[in-house]
Formats: structure tokens, sequence, C-alpha cells
């Protein structure tokens, strides 16, 4: 074992006599380094910090005594950064001030206790104990590193549910209000135009409903991306003319270019990518309330990168919240002028998805007039193929063959009156009369007492008395072949394959739309 002892004290005789008692002990190779006043001792702590193991201190110097001598060294700390013990020398033991003890001393002892039997086992308890002290500082730092964050993350969270709580309310008042007056007056003037409102209200919600699943798949790294031919200029178009009505009803301009010579068509992942599009038009146009959003996207043949700035007009993003805008849940201090809108989840999962798709999302410039944030993405040239990914709306209804679906038989499990009659409207639109039932049960025994097979069953997956996931299993271990087609509100990757490893045949989560209804008759009777 060895040690490094900075000894201070101004009687050479007593240096001399700590340093014989601890030569003494066999079991440590000591070295030594002598201090004749508190400074020079601070000076060469300061240039030996490191290699000195422990301090002998006296507590009278000529310059300066202990406590002044400890009050520099700490220099606002809560501990030395070195064990000290003193040398208590004329004070005597039973007069010496015990609140050096609280500020990291470790011990003292008078010099009739400069002795080989007693001085190496203050030396060493010191060294231990100062250890043990470190750690219980390091802990108790820690712990409120720990406090500050779970304060920071509580105030997050609070926020976070105060804007949710605004998010769902808002659309909820449009739905739950102008259903009530369609209710009382079918016929109004504007009977059309409150329909779209609730029809656009719902969207938000589902947008918000997306947004916290994908901020789930974030943070459990199960966020996907998948990359095909794509018409970027086509969903450039489709994302802007969507976002174009909210500009103008804004009384903003709105102005968008697609890339020049462009190739016709691009590998990226059109859903995503056209998920963040929308999500940082419709930030723009949220904190701008006067001037006009700009969309231009250029392309670099050489790097093969896929560039998209958004511009806005609003009163750019302050100091203060530049570092938090791509935070989940946090949306910056709430007293920004602007009101908060959103959860906060958008940036961070658009973020998230640049930097998956080969990328990034950042803030490249803000002012008091404005910001630009600029998206890149990985997007090589690919050969034009016949069928490629569309980025806009579902076929058009009139466009769907209705030849043979008026003589479809087709069974729908759905225990909500709601679902059930939203269901029987849809179907009944293309000449289809389901049979309707309310469990898992029922639908196992409407199958098996059927003369004729089903031609396809559409098969909630929660639902009372037997549930989907087991009325299935049920279905295909008796060898029905009838598709089954999964009906679910459970939107993660995992809930998909449950519903496929139980023997469903295609699933679709809920909410879903008459274009998704049509698609699948498409799918199974063309």
């Amino acid at each position: 074992m060895k040690y490094h002892f900075l000894i201070i004290d101004d009687s050479p005789e007593d240096r001399n006599a700590v340093i014989s008692a601890l030569r003494r002990n066999l079991n440590v190779r000591y070295r030594f380094t002598e201090a004749a006043t508190g400074t020079d001792g601070l000076e060469k702590i300061a240039t030996l910090k490191s290699e000195i193991d422990l301090v002998i201190l006296d507590y009278r110097m000529p310059d300066m005594n202990a406590k002044t001598f400890v009050e520099l060294l700490l220099a606002g700390a809560s501990i030395p950064p070195i064990p000290i013990v003193l040398i208590t020398g004329s004070v005597g033991t039973d007069r010496f001030d015990a609140s050096f003890l609280e500020r990291g001393v470790q011990d003292f002892f008078g010099k009739s206790q400069i002795t080989e039997q007693i001085l190496p086992r203050i030396t060493q308890n010191a060294i231990e104990r100062h250890k043990l002290l470190q750690k219980v500082v390091e802990s108790e730092r820690k712990a409120e590193r720990a406090m500050t964050l779970a304060e920071q993350a509580n105030r997050s969270k609070s926020q976070f549910l105060t804007s949710l709580s605004h998010e769902l309310r808002t659309p909820l008042t449009a739905i739950i209000g102008f259903a009530e007056i369609l209710q009382q007056d079918l016929s109004a003037d504007d009977a059309e135009k409150m329909l779209g409102m609730i029809a656009n209200s719902g969207e938000h919600l589902l947008e918000l409903l997306n947004d916290l699943l994908d901020i789930a798949k974030v943070e459990a790294g199960k966020l996907e991306v998948s990359a095909s031919p794509t018409d970027i200029c086509r969903l450039i178009d489709s994302a802007c003319e969507l976002l174009k009505y909210r500009a103008t009803e804004n009384g903003l301009k709105f102005r968008w270019q697609t890339p020049n010579n462009c190739p016709s068509l691009l590998m990226v992942d059109a859903v995503r990518l056209r998920q963040i599009l929308i999500n940082l038009l419709g930030n723009a146009i949220k904190f701008t309330d006067q001037g006009g959003i700009e969309c231009l996207a250029e392309y670099n043949y050489a790097t093969e990168k896929l560039q998209i700035r958004v511009i806005d007009t609003g009163p750019g993003v302050s100091a203060d919240v530049v570092e938090s805008i791509f935070t989940p849940f946090d949306q910056g201090p709430a007293s920004r002028e602007k009101k908060l809108l959103g959860i906060g989840l958008g940036l961070a999962i658009s973020r998230q998805l640049a930097n998956m798709m080969g990328g990034f999302l950042k803030l490249e410039e803000t002012s008091e007039n404005g910001s630009t944030f600029l998206l890149e993405v990985d997007a090589a040239e690919c050969a034009p193929t016949k069928q490629t990914l569309s980025p806009v709306t579902p076929p058009r209804e009139d466009s769907i063959p209705r030849d043979g679906w008026t003589k479809l038989s087709i069974l729908i499990a759905e225990d909500v009156d709601a679902n059930r009659y939203l269901l029987k409207k849809v179907f009944g639109r293309f000449g289809i009369e389901p049979e309707f039932v309310k469990d898992g049960k029922e639908a196992c025994d409407s199958v098996f007492t059927r003369e004729s097979p089903f031609d396809l069953i559409v098969m909630d997956m929660q639902m009372p008395v037997m549930d989907g996931y087991e009325a299935t299993s049920l279905l295909k271990a008796k060898g029905i072949e009838t598709p089954v087609v999964a009906l679910t509100a459970a939107a993660l990757s995992e809930d998909v394959e449950r519903c496929l490893s139980v023997g469903c045949n295609q699933v679709l989560v809920k909410p879903v739309s008459v274009g998704q209804l049509q698609s699948l008759l498409i799918d199974y009777f063309g």
C-alpha cells in the first residue's frame, strides 16, 4: 500500500514527529510533501491535488488558521477534495471546535497522539471515511439530479395532459355540438358545412391518436420506415393542396414548389414523408398570424438527397424554446406569447422519422420575422414500375365495380351498436346486407349452424363473452376456410401480429373509412 501525505505545519519538529511516527508503520510505503504555511499548502494541493491522499493540517499557522484553510480549499463544495486531519496543538482536543467535522474534516488529534500506534490508524480511518463520504455526497447529487429530472418530467407531463385535454376537447366540442344541432334540424341550410366540420374534427382526433401511437413506437424502438417507388412531385402537391385550404382560411398566402428536373420516381417511404411534411406545414400555419407559408423542394442528383424547406413568417422560435421543440411532450415555457397548440409530439416524431430515412430535420433559421425548417432524406432514383405507391386519396366510389356484391354473404361480429350501424350503412351502399352478431361465441355459432359458408367474416377482436382472438382460433381449428378480417382498435405492430397469428387473413385498424371497406371488397371479390 502506498500513500502520499501533505503535512502543513510551521513547526519542523512537529512535521518530523509525524513523519517519524508514520514511517514506523511497515505495512504502508509513505511519501511526504511538507509546507510551513497555509498558503504554501494550498499551492501544493493545486499542483499535486490528484496525487495527495491525505492532508495533515496544523490548527494554527502563521498566515491563517485551519478554519480559513478549509474554507479556501472547499471553494463552495460540500466536502474537501482530499481527506484532512487536524493537529490541534496547543488548542487541545477537549476545546476543539467540532464544527470542523461538519465541513468534511475527518479527524483531529493532539500532539500527544503522534505515536506509531495511534497515528497510522487515524490517517487510515480518515482516508476510508472520506471515501465513504464522497460516495454519500455523490449519491445525494444523483438523488438531486433525479429529483430535478422528475420535477421536469412532472411539469412536462402536466403540460402534456393540459394540452392533450385541449386537443381532445376542441374537436369534440365541434363534433358533439354540430351533432346536437343536426339532430334537431337536419334540413339546416348549412348542414353540409357542419357535417364537413364534424368529419374534419374526427380526422384531427385520428391524427392525434396516430401521433400518440407513433411516439410510443419511438420509445419502444419499434417505429419503422419502408421505402418504395414514389412520385415525389405528386406527394408534395397532394400534401400542400391539403394544407392550402387551412392556410387560406387563416388569411395566409401559401406557395409551394416541387423539385426541378426531379426523377419521376424516388425510393422513399411515402407515408412517413407525407406525415413529416404535413406536420411541418401544419405547425407553420398554427404559429403564423400574418404573411404566408412556403414549401420549397429540391433534389440533389449527386448525393441522391431530397431537401424540403418549410418557411413561415411567424414570430420565430425563441432561444429558450429552440432546444426543446424536438423533445416529446415539451413545447417550451408556457410564457410564450403565442398560446401553445398541439401536444408537442409532431416534431419529435418527424425528427425520428427523418433520421430513420437517412437524413435529418432541423430548425435551419429563425428570427422575429419567421422560421425555416429543413428536412433532408435519402431518395435514390428508381425506374418506373407498373404500380407506384399513391400518396393521395383512395379510389373514387363511382369507379368501384359492384357486380355480384349483392349476393355476398358477410358475417360481422361487433359488440358496439354505433359501429354495427355504421358498417350496416356502409355495406348497404354496395347492396350488401351483412349478418350481425355481438360476440365471438355468437359468431362461431352462426358459422357452425349455417348450411352454406359465409363469403367473408369481419371480426372485432375485443368483445365480451368470447373475443375475436379466441373465436378466430376456434373457427380455424374447426377447418373453416372463410377469410377472416380482423377489425381492431389496437394499432401497434404486435397487435397486428397477434391477429395474424390466430388465423386472421387481414387486419383493419379502427377507425375504418368507406374507402378502406371498398378496397377490402375489391381485394376479395373484384
